[in-house]
């Protein structure tokens, strides 16, 4: 079961690396729809915000994706480096 994790947390942690800018796009597309429908809420960003909440979003994404694929990592050495008995 460990090893299934381990493949699972990588190929995520992976998948959030590489693509990071495309959901960091298409996450402040939809925030921007939702602000553009209820301004009361929260106002639209200016076209500035919008680059650097993407750069935002990128770099969280990016980070994830590190966390998961080290958590991986140290889920298969558990694994593969355990002792057996």
């Amino acid at each position: 079961m460990t090893l299934l994790w381990g493949v699972v947390y990588g190929v995520g942690g992976l998948a959030l690396i590489l693509w990071a800018v495309p959901l960091s796009i298409r996450y402040n597309a939809w925030t921007t729809r939702l602000r553009e429908r209820h301004p009361n809420f929260n106002p639209p960003p200016t076209p500035e915000w919008r680059t650097r909440n993407t750069k935002i979003m990128t770099t969280m994404f990016q980070v994830a994706g590190v966390f998961f694929a080290l958590v991986a990592a140290l889920s298969l050495l558990a694994f593969f480096g355990g002792k057996s008995h």
